[in-house]
């Protein structure tokens, strides 16, 4: 099992961030900021209560601050690439249509995130 608080933490320093943004501030430079210290860590990233519109601090989901920034960061077109991975959590796409919006977020935003900071 994976260290819960890791991900918690990072999630929360995402939300204050992002609140405190400096214009010139990249999403990348965020989150080597907010992973670094946890480099190498068995982090795990679901959320750690039921208030929350998202099940994982890391989902590509507007609230989800941490989420926002991988994609913003990791990518290929950035931001204009999430309509590819909203797909994931939406109740109304078919199976099918959430599996490969996973498979992609996956592949192109959550495995580069993790090797980055050599989270496993």
């Amino acid at each position: 099992m994976g260290n819960h608080a890791v991900g918690t933490a990072m999630g929360h320093a995402a939300q204050e961030a992002v609140r405190n943004r400096n214009s010139e501030e990249t999403a990348l430079a965020i989150l080597d900021r907010i992973c670094e210290p946890y480099r190498d860590s068995d982090a795990e990233f679901e959320v750690d209560s039921s208030d929350h519109e998202f099940e994982s601090y890391t989902e590509p989901h507007k609230n989800a601050a941490l989420g926002m920034l991988m994609v913003e960061a990791f990518a290929p077109n950035g931001i204009a690439d999430l309509p590819k991975y909203i797909q994931m959590n939406n109740k109304r796409s078919t199976q099918g249509e959430r599996n490969d919006a996973y498979d992609h977020w996956s592949q192109e935003v959550y495995d580069p995130f993790k090797a980055r900071y050599d989270f496993w």
